[in-house]
């Protein structure tokens, strides 16, 4: 079997990756990592997979990695940057050749890693946030990289265990830098599924689409959705681990409305979630505002994001001019999971041992 021909689309869509925070990168320089500095990346990450000699000790993965096993031979290792979606080329993502270190000098969003075997190709991304003022705009956008640190504070992996493992220690002992996993919480979950419910319904001009636009919207872009609960109930059954709702894409908008209206009764600004709530108490005699309660995942058409850490997004429906109500929703997503990887301590608790 031959490995995945390279996707036209970004490499950020339509994958599901699992999500890491990172400290910044410390290159010891003010200059960005630039092609020469990638492609001595690339070799040298290349060299540790294929287990060859460095400094007289042989490294590399074991023979017991069973699941690297399987894929083949090591073909290619890619350290490129990640242009701006905007400049993004099929020709920039044709890497397979003798070349296996080919990077791009586009302008970057971040740093896109290919390793390529025989059978598959697995990918990481760092990320650094996209500079477009206003709502996108997070605080390590604008950070100076002055002090010889790289801030990419996303880290998108789609890897098995012994490949991330031996990457992210690349990254640990080449960079002093430290990875732990992100795991979004509930809240975050529920704000980002209201915002991008906002977003979509918000027309070129800046205004509210009207309600039937606003439905269309939703139910062309959102479709069905599934929330996915989890319980915290220290003396509960052993078999009551999650319960998924799940809401077809012709009642997405009743809701919506019916939130809207809750809200205006008193404190609102979550329309989705307020609605839902009193549905289900209503009708499972379940509160799910309750502090035992957790929303664990929030599945739709547009994205996947659990609290778990790992996200799908899907890749948006353009406009003819190249933007959408859909696109602006997607970069705001990323950009507040950049904003939140790159705010909060480092524990130990969400370490990836």
């Amino acid at each position: 079997m031959a490995p995945e021909s390279p996707n036209k689309q970004y490499p950020l869509y339509n994958t599901t990756f699992s999500l890491y925070r990172i400290s910044p990168l410390f290159t010891g320089s003010s200059l960005l990592l630039n092609h020469v500095a990638l492609h001595q990346h690339a070799r040298r990450f290349r060299d540790i997979l294929a287990g060859e000699v460095l400094r007289g000790v042989r490294v590399g993965l074991g023979p017991d990695d069973n699941v690297l096993a399987r894929v083949g031979a090591l073909h290619t290792v890619t350290w490129k940057l990640l242009p701006e979606e905007e400049a993004w080329a099929v020709e920039d993502e044709t890497y397979i050749g003798n070349d296996d270190t080919i990077t791009s000098l586009a302008i970057n969003r971040g740093v896109l890693v290919t390793v390529t075997y025989e059978k598959m190709a697995y990918r990481a991304i760092l990320l650094r946030a996209r500079q477009e003022g206003k709502v996108d705009e997070t605080v390590d956008s604008a950070r100076g990289e002055d002090d010889g640190f790289q801030h990419f504070p996303l880290l998108l992996s789609k890897m098995p265990g012994p490949l991330r493992e031996t990457f992210v220690d690349y990254l640990s002992t080449t960079f002093d830098a430290r990875v732990s996993a992100l795991r979004p919480s509930s809240t975050h979950l529920t704000d980002t599924f209201e915002k991008y419910l906002s977003d979509i319904s918000i027309g070129e001009d800046g205004e509210v689409l009207d309600v039937a636009e606003r439905s269309r919207s939703l139910r062309n872009v959102i479709k069905e959705t599934a929330v996915f609960l989890s319980f915290d109930l220290p003396d509960a059954s052993a078999s009551l681990k999650t319960i998924d709702i799940q809401i077809a894409r012709e009642d997405l908008p009743k809701i919506i409305t019916m939130g809207k209206q809750i809200g205006k009764q008193g404190p609102g600004g979550n329309p989705f979630l307020d609605a839902l709530t009193i549905y289900i108490k209503a009708h499972l005699a379940l509160n799910i505002a309750d502090e035992r309660v957790k929303i664990v995942r929030i599945a739709c058409g547009a994205f996947v994001l659990g609290g778990e850490g790992r996200v799908k997004i899907t890749q948006p429906l353009n406009a003819p001019d190249g933007d959408s109500p859909q696109s602006r929703a997607t970069r705001r997503l990323v950009n507040d999971l950049i904003s939140v990887a790159s705010g909060g301590a480092l524990s130990k608790e969400d370490g990836i041992s």
